[in-house]
């Protein structure tokens, strides 16, 4: 198909094999439910953001055909559930968020607690997974808003922010438009900040610094702070409230685009303090990535695990602290289920190690090890 091109969803990053008669086209996406222009190169300010977020997701890897695709009866505004996602109702003409700063610790808005009162904004946080982008298995969390509450209180509100209030595939599928009625208000704080304002983390993120919640003093107002660690998680969350045609919107665009090539700084401020005490960053050493040990829980993420930087390899775990110059000769041995990875780390004159994690994380390690063009060895084995 000479005239053919591969348009992708700016939201799902779903590949289709289009016609170029259809550019300019709007289309729905069968995978997500979202509507998108169709673009031979899609404006970098814009509707590409959603590539640039999720281009590791599994679904770019396949291309479907461009049947049924093309809607003109679809609206926009209408809220439906499609393969677990939600289709976010229309944004607002005035945003319903006003966004205070951009900094390492992550992205910060304000808003009057009056918002709170809206389904809208309530449900406007991202289906996908507030760390590491992932749609799947997402688990509901609420901000928790801890100016609310006193000291003596603080075991309750650890608990509130680690306790995982439910499913969103089985309220989708049990309730279907109607899930977000479903959730319970928060028992540990007063009208207004009891509503279950949600987030989505996935069974193998943590939690703790992923999205805080401040109520601060303008004066004699009282405000809502919201501090976002993934700049683009944020970037869409302010999209879904009316954000996109402000300047700020393009100002965390680029912040956005940025922080994506910084692997450090995409990281939970929280997870960088724990990574913090066990990895000390060589001058001019380069940090490619973390992945996290799956024996631990989320709340523990950053106490162990593997650090790949362009010269090393460092484990962590419990007391065994291990480095791989990568300039010497290595292998990498990953056995792999549909549920988990273990990755075993071998050098001639070192002890061996061995990671517990998923098998994307060891997809990722293997993939961007072997791009350093280094002397080592990748084995990959299915384990039925």
């Amino acid at each position: 198909m000479s005239d053919a091109f591969v348009a992708v969803c700016p939201s799902c990053s779903q590949k289709y094999r289009i016609t170029r008669d259809k550019i300019g086209m709007r289309a729905r996406c069968r995978r997500c439910g979202q509507t998108f222009k169709l673009l031979d190169e899609p404006p970098i300010d814009d509707e590409t953001i959603f590539g640039w977020v999720t281009e590791d997701d599994p679904s770019s890897s396949s291309v479907l055909g461009g049947t049924g695709i093309f809607s003109s009866s679809f609206n926009e505004s209408t809220q439906v559930p499609v393969g677990n996602r939600w289709v976010h109702p229309t944004p607002p003409p005035h945003p319903r968020v006003k966004l205070e700063s951009m900094a390492d610790e992550g992205v910060s808005f304000v808003f009057s607690p009056n918002q709170l009162d809206d389904r809208d904004f309530l449900v406007s946080f991202p289906h996908r997974c507030v760390q590491c982008l992932s749609r799947d298995a997402l688990e509901l969390h609420y901000v928790v808003w801890i100016d609310k509450t006193s000291a003596i209180d603080a075991a309750l509100i650890s608990e509130t922010e680690t306790r995982t209030h439910r499913s969103l595939g089985k309220l989708l599928d049990e309730h279907g438009l109607k899930w977000f009625k479903a959730l319970e208000p928060s028992g540990t704080f007063r009208a207004p900040f009891n509503a279950p304002l949600v987030y989505c983390i996935c069974p193998q993120c943590s939690v703790p610094g992923a999205v805080r919640g401040r109520v601060i003093r303008h004066g004699m107002e009282e405000m809502c702070q919201l501090i976002i660690a993934h700049p683009s998680v944020a970037l869409e969350f302010f999209r879904n409230n009316g954000g996109k045609n402000e300047p700020e919107y393009k100002k965390l665009l680029v912040f956005s685009r940025q922080r994506r090539g910084n692997q450090w700084k995409s990281l939970a401020i929280g997870i960088r303090n724990r990574i913090g005490k066990w990895y000390v960053p060589k001058q001019g050493e380069k940090f490619l990535g973390y992945y996290a040990d799956k024996d631990f829980d989320q709340t523990e993420r950053g106490t162990a695990g593997i650090i790949l930087t362009d010269r090393r390899l460092i484990y962590k775990k419990y007391a065994a602290l291990r480095e791989y110059p990568l300039d010497k000769t290595g292998t990498i041995d990953i056995e792999a289920t549909k549920a988990r990875a273990s990755v075993e780390i071998i050098q001639p004159d070192e002890r061996a190690a061995t990671l517990s994690t998923t098998p994307l994380a060891a997809s990722s390690l293997a993939r961007t090890l072997s791009g350093l063009k280094k002397d080592w060895q990748i084995k990959v084995h299915a384990v039925t």
